[in-house]
């Protein structure tokens, strides 16, 4: 219990909470706290801390909602604190409430997919192996199969976070997953109404098509072939989807907003 109680130190200054949550921080960039490390009881942190108890559960709360901490309920030793790695980055909640509030276009999400799409194709090719290809294969398999939209759009999003993983750069799968996150909704949207529409069928068989061509290039080990197909199939499906004047405007718009780009076509 001695390290832990000394990776901490009695709040002095401002709102308690707040400077709680900076010492956990700095515990953790220290390499004073690591992921499954338990941090000790409520009554105790509030004791190190020098606070009250609401102030250390309103940090807990925060560090909760931003996937630092994960709490178990309950009593006794299994019960508490722990510092966990959420799969699911909590930058994917916070670029959806802020293209809503900020009423960000679609085609400013689009612009970023292509860049980190386009790097992510670069380095697969050059690193991705035998197993990262096949892996790819397998998920196409599953494309093939989804019956439903929302089945479709989730395999999908496995594919390029995969993919995104094959590169080897461990920080894109998170910026990429977020961004994805942040327009699952209007590709959705758009997929349902292809199935309305009786084009729903079509339109997944060219998509799984395009996705084994994606893969070749990838298996091909070219590169820049490689991005250029990648970034070609981003603005294709955006397109071919959804209307220009669709895609280029958010779902509501302020005033100071700056004017909406077009997405280019492919």
């Amino acid at each position: 219990m001695e390290p832990r109680d000394s990776a901490f130190a009695p709040v002095k200054q401002r709102r308690a909470f707040e400077d709680i949550i900076v010492q956990v921080e700095n515990a953790i960039l220290e390499g004073r706290l690591k992921v499954g490390d338990r941090l000790p009881p409520e009554r105790e942190l509030a004791e190190i801390f020098n606070v009250s108890r609401a102030s250390v559960r309103e940090a807990l709360r925060v560090l909760e909602a931003f996937g630092v901490l994960s709490a178990r309920r309950g009593t006794g030793a299994e019960s508490g604190s722990i510092v966990s790695a959420q799969n699911e980055s909590p930058l994917s909640g916070l670029l959806r409430l802020y293209t809503s509030l900020l009423q960000l276009p679609i085609t400013d999400l689009l612009d970023v997919r292509e860049a980190l799409e386009m790097l992510t194709a670069r380095q697969a090719a050059e690193r991705a192996g035998p197993a990262d290809v096949a892996g790819l294969g397998e998920i196409i398999e599953s494309m093939r199969r989804a019956k439903s939209p929302a089945e479709f759009l989730a395999v999908d999003t496995e594919f390029h976070l995969t993919l995104a993983r094959a590169s080897g750069n461990s920080v894109v799968p998170l910026i990429l997953g977020a961004v994805r996150d942040a327009i699952a909704r209007q590709m959705l949207e758009a997929f349902e109404g292809l199935e309305e529409a009786g084009r729903w069928n079509a339109e997944r068989a060219f998509l799984v098509k395009e996705h084994a061509q994606l893969v070749q290039t990838i298996a091909a080990h070219d590169p820049e072939a490689a991005a250029r197909a990648f970034s070609h199939h981003v603005h294709a499906f955006y397109t071919r989807v959804l209307s220009g004047d669709e895609a280029a405007k958010p779902a509501k718009r302020s005033a100071s907003a700056r004017p909406a780009k077009k997405v280019r076509p492919a």
